[in-house]
């Protein structure tokens, strides 16, 4: 637990002043008070002292000072309690230092003799009281100094100092959290914003060694530093001639983490997207050092750090995994489309149009229309890097109350105009059958109370050959949204209640999900697909963008099965669910009461085409057993397979979750779940 450290000395110093000044103040007649009783002396040199205790259920430290002198270490400290009261009877402490070197840092561990030769490889090091020579001292109420032996350290070291107290059993006193004394400025690639961008807060991880996340002198959270402590930068299989490491505590450092074990770490993500890790250039730069030597590995003993100074290594990195041209496709373009408008005399019928247009879009905000036909051609197979669009078009959706009802998935007319632009036509009755509108209604009558959108998309193919969906980048758009009944045009406003970042944090690749979707603006493009009235499983979930979001990364749609049949989770396990709210809700804010009071389609529940009030869809997503289904159910929540062929969109569920669980309320979500960092 972090805390920071307040003074009881000086609240009673302010209560006393205030008290009296308002005993000054207090005469019947409104001028001083009559002297009170003199009290008595206090002993020569008596002064105030805070309570004392012997036990801790949380513990707290405030380092006073710490030596490093030729191989030892000494720290001098003060212990608190979860009531601020100073401790006595610690029994335990540990310190550590990883020392900077010339290949990084060094935690280096004491081992046993190798075929009689003594270990002969010292470079900082870790004691704690079992250390020959370890020492304890109480040197006042919760006043304690720690010295002990490390050969690896002198007056000159420079590295990462870290101590933790307490947690013998025999002492009733809790374990501190890690302390991270001292850490050398810029010495560091990467830091713990950048970590916890997708990871949010590590301590409260299922992953493992969460509970080693250190904080700093003043109570800051020391992610980066304190894993380096073990996680150096030169790992503990590296030996010297005698066998002994010249490496750190750890077989892996910190940088094989983030470099190997990030590889796969979740679809989209690309652990050659420096910049999400390293948020400026990185220290080294020698290919033989530290850091380098986990994708190019040249045996041995790694080399030096070399300083890059100035030079960015991120973006050879960046360009040669196509990074940074699929970044340069998507801030480069922006794509438009007419709100749908009745044509009686198109086709053969009547049809329902929209017009795509392409931009392309300056560093300055300039934007020049794009003629589609110079940079695609629908017959290619191949890819030709002169025509590098390799796909062009839309979907017609309904739309009730800005929420997207479905969408039509029959064929289009489509034509071009003189500057490239491309109009897109469905006719009335255009094939929108299940599972991707409810009802097996063959045309647009079944949504004749609802407005129509269309979506659009244009991707790009970013590498040199024509590969899978996930070597592309799509442009989306939305148009407006025209009535039925008499073609006037309104925005399209839906409610999209994540960042326009929180997906391309984790996910940063840059390029498709998969059937062109994209992460970008919040995922907001998936909506076209994954909307409240297509019937998909869409990981066990009903299909709504929301309850899908939720049960892919920690709901039933998280799990999976290995090769042996053994359940496992995919990448977002290791953020915890109630503190990873915020990866995504960013702005701080869910309100409950503003989810609109409609249904949306719900496969989840063992069976297709039925029903579900929008908040149980969405909760029920992640609490998915059988208990949290009949609260739900108990307080209107509602799963229903008595579905209307047509206008299901517009009838009003009854639940009443936000009457005790929206922000504000007694078991507001925010008591549960964490909106903000």
């Amino acid at each position: 637990m972090m805390k920071l450290f307040t003074s009881k000395r000086l609240a009673y110093l302010v209560a006393a002043v205030l008290t009296g000044a308002l005993v000054g103040c207090s005469g019947d007649d409104g001028k001083d008070g009559k002297d009170g009783v003199d009290g008595q002396p206090g002993a020569p040199g008596e002064s105030w002292k805070p309570p004392v205790a012997t036990s801790s259920l949380e513990s707290f430290v405030k380092v006073i000072d710490y030596t490093l002198g030729e191989g030892t270490i000494s720290f001098e400290f003060e212990l608190t309690n979860e009531n601020e009261e100073l401790v006595n009877g610690l029994m335990n402490a540990e310190g550590k230092v990883a020392a900077l070197t010339d290949k990084g840092f060094i935690n280096n561990r004491n081992e046993s003799p190798i075929n009689e030769v003594e270990d002969n490889v010292h470079i900082g090091g870790a004691v704690t009281m079992s250390t020959e020579g370890a020492t304890l001292t109480a040197l006042g109420d919760g006043h304690y100094r720690f010295d002990a032996p490390m050969p690896g350290v002198n007056a000159g070291t420079e590295g990462i100092v870290w101590l933790r107290v307490g947690g013998n059993s025999e002492s009733g006193i809790a374990r501190s959290n890690e302390i991270v004394v001292n850490k050398p400025e810029g010495a560091f690639s990467t830091t713990t914003e950048a970590c916890f961008s997708c990871h949010v807060d590590y301590s409260t991880s299922p992953n493992r060694h969460s509970s080693y996340v250190s904080q700093g002198m003043d109570g800051e959270v020391t992610f980066v530093e304190g894993c380096m402590v073990c996680h150096g930068s030169v790992s503990r299989n590296v030996v010297n001639e005698q066998g002994f490491s010249v490496g750190g505590y750890a077989r892996n450092t910190l940088s094989k983490i983030g470099h190997i074990n990030h590889q796969e770490f979740e679809t989209g993500f690309s652990a050659l997207n420096c910049s999400s890790c390293h948020s400026e250039p990185t220290v080294n730069v020698n290919v033989a050092g530290p850091g380098c030597i986990d994708c190019h590995d040249t045996g041995g003993i790694p080399g030096d750090i070399v300083l890059g100074n100035g030079s960015d290594l991120r973006k050879l990195h960046e360009a040669k995994s196509a990074i940074t041209s699929n970044q340069a496709i998507k801030d480069s373009y922006k794509v438009t489309g007419t709100a749908p408008a009745w044509f009686p005399d198109s086709g053969a019928a009547g049809q329902w149009c929209t017009t795509l247009s392409l931009f392309m879009v300056d560093a300055e905000g300039k934007e020049t229309l794009v003629d589609l036909h110079e940079l695609f051609d629908d017959t290619q197979t191949i890819h030709n890097p002169d025509k590098p669009i390799n796909y062009v078009g839309s979907y017609l959706h309904g739309v009730y109350n800005d929420s997207v009802i479905g969408r039509v998935t029959g064929a289009y007319d489509y034509s071009y105009d003189a500057e490239g632009r491309k109009t897109m036509c469905f006719a009335q009755d255009a094939g929108h059958g299940n599972p991707h509108v409810v009802g097996s209604t063959p045309d647009l009558t079944a949504w004749a109370d609802a407005g129509l959108m269309a979506s659009l998309r244009v991707s790009f193919t970013a590498k040199d050959y024509m590969g899978a969906e996930s070597d592309v980048v799509t442009i989306h758009g939305y148009t407006d949204v025209a009535s039925q009944a008499d073609g006037a045009v309104t925005a399209y406003e839906r409610r999209h209640n994540v960042g326009s970042e929180s997906c391309t944090t984790c996910h940063n690749s840059e390029a498709n999900f998969h059937k062109n979707g994209n992460f970008a603006e919040g995922g907001l493009g998936c909506v076209a697909c994954h909307n409240n009235g297509q019937d998909r499983r869409a990981g066990n979930s009903s299909p709504g963008f929301g309850p899908m979001v939720h049960s892919m990364h920690w709901g039933v749609g998280s799990k999976s099965l290995d090769e042996n049949g053994k359940e496992v989770s995919n990448s977002a396990s290791v953020i915890a669910p109630q503190t990873g709210c915020v990866a995504c809700h960013d702005s701080g804010v869910v309100d409950l009461k503003a989810v609109p009071n409609q249904f949306i389609k719900a496969r989840a529940y063992g069976v297709s085409n039925k029903m579900a009030s929008p908040i149980t869809a969405n909760c029920y997503a992640c609490h998915n057993d059988d208990s949290a289904l009949n609260h739900m159910m108990q307080n209107g929540g509602t799963t229903t397979e008595d579905v209307p062929a047509t206008e299901w969109y517009k009838l009003s569920t009854t639940e009443s979750c936000a009457t005790c669980h929206a922000e504000g309320s007694s078991f507001g979500i925010e008591n549960y779940h964490n909106f903000t960092r």
